[in-house]
């Protein structure tokens, strides 16, 4: 009997696959992964010799691979995996977020990265990983695991009664790739799959975890290949509404977009972090105008730990000429997409920038930027060159999808 049914079928033919939750008679439970088109056979296939690899590169550690074994169907071929049930390593975190035990929290996760973050070979480009992640070019030597699941990210872990076991790893590739790249995602989509963990962002945990801003610029961009190379030349079917439908334009709802985008646009918010985090009562706005270059001073209160600047209230773009304190450059967050050319895409009402250093105290700290709001089809454009939509992840459709997923 069938429980639960899933498709990723949003991507190229040789990635369509189906995901099912089966009940056998005598109440045991089984998740299967069934090939969509003839083209999928060949991938549905590798998850067994994927599940091996991982077992041979993994054991000792405090990390198990759920077991994969290919079953026949009159159609095609089946992979199948034990149901697991228990909590996810990001349901553990969050619940420590939640209490505010983030110190407690940041241990958790060295103590993961100890696991996976093993590298025995050194980083070498290869033609097969240009396939999928596009050239890279580093200042520092990078260095790789025998075979890296670049999935390792914090939901497809599950804590069972026999410890932690790693539930997903369709995406895993014996040729080399970074690990700070693996770590990377983990932190990338822990930290900005919710506004509810905007605090970390002070952190800085990407830089606590030995990942520079170059590296994340580099490693953002591998992420958008390789969301590419799932895609293929396929569209997915919430791009193409705008191709095939004329729709209806009425104008007052129109005139109150563009009225409310401007006010959106003509004040900067400064939150300043005195040590107990972000909020309304240290706060502080800046009119601005919405066309041109913004020159922003901003004097900060004495105990001042941290910033947080939002730009404005609207999607946009974001160009930051200059941001530094006492004349030297300040190192930043974002819950913004960083661009190849140093720009941020917020396709978020609330754009915030995180300065989690300032070196020289509470000097105050100069900031000159460009904001440009983005809307229609500009967003679509943006968006499609850096991979998918966000938000679509924080619909309830996903986030069911992601409760309920055992081994998918």
């Amino acid at each position: 009997m069938v429980l639960y049914t899933k498709y990723s079928n949003e991507r190229r033919r040789a990635f369509g696959i189906r995901t099912e939750i089966r009940q056998e008679e005598d109440g045991a439970k089984q998740v299967c992964k069934l090939a969509e088109f003839p083209e999928a056979e060949e991938h549905i296939r590798s998850l067994e010799w994927k599940c091996r690899r991982l077992q041979e590169d993994l054991p000792g550690t405090a990390l198990r691979v759920n077991p994969c074994v290919l079953c026949k169907t009159e159609a095609s071929v089946c992979a199948c995996f034990p149901f697991r049930e228990g909590r996810t390593l990001e349901e553990e975190l969050d619940e420590l977020l939640a209490q505010k035990r983030t110190e407690e929290l940041v241990e958790k996760i060295e103590r993961y990265f100890a696991v996976i973050s093993d590298a025995p070979e050194q980083f070498a480009e290869t033609e097969a990983f240009r396939e999928v992640f596009g050239s890279v070019s580093f200042q520092r030597e990078q260095r790789s695991r025998r075979v890296s699941d670049i999935d390792l990210v914090f939901a497809n872990v599950l804590r069972t009664s026999s410890g932690y076991e790693l539930i997903d790893y369709e995406w895993t590739f014996e040729f080399p790739v970074p690990v700070r790249y693996l770590l990377y995602r983990c932190l990338h989509y822990y930290l900005y799959g919710t506004a509810g963990r905007d605090a970390l962002l002070t952190l800085d945990l990407f830089a606590r975890f030995d990942i520079s801003a170059e590296e994340q610029r580099q490693f953002a961009a591998m992420e958008r290949s390789f969301q590419q190379y799932i895609l293929g030349d396929y569209t997915p079917i919430w791009k193409l509404y705008g191709a095939i439908s004329e729709g209806v334009i009425p104008v007052l709802p129109l005139v109150k977009q563009v009225s409310g985008q401007e006010r959106a646009m003509r004040c900067a918010e400064v939150f300043f972090d005195d040590g107990r985090g972000f909020g309304t009562w240290s706060q502080r706005q800046y009119p601005v105008e919405p066309e041109g270059q913004i020159s922003l001073r901003i004097e900060l209160p004495g105990g001042t730990r941290a910033l947080r600047i939002d730009p404005c209230s609207a999607r946009c773009l974001v160009r930051i000429m200059r941001l530094c304190q006492g004349g030297e450059p300040l190192a930043i967050a974002a819950n913004g997409e960083p661009l190849p050319n140093g720009d941020y895409l917020f396709d978020t009402e609330d754009p915030q920038l995180v300065i989690a250093s300032l070196p020289h105290g509470t000097e105050a700290v100069e900031l000159v930027y460009f904001a440009e709001p983005i809307g229609g089809l500009s967003r679509e454009a943006l968006l499609a060159q850096n991979g998918r939509l966000r938000w679509m992840e924080q619909t309830k459709a996903w986030k069911l999808y992601r409760k309920l997923k055992p081994g998918c």
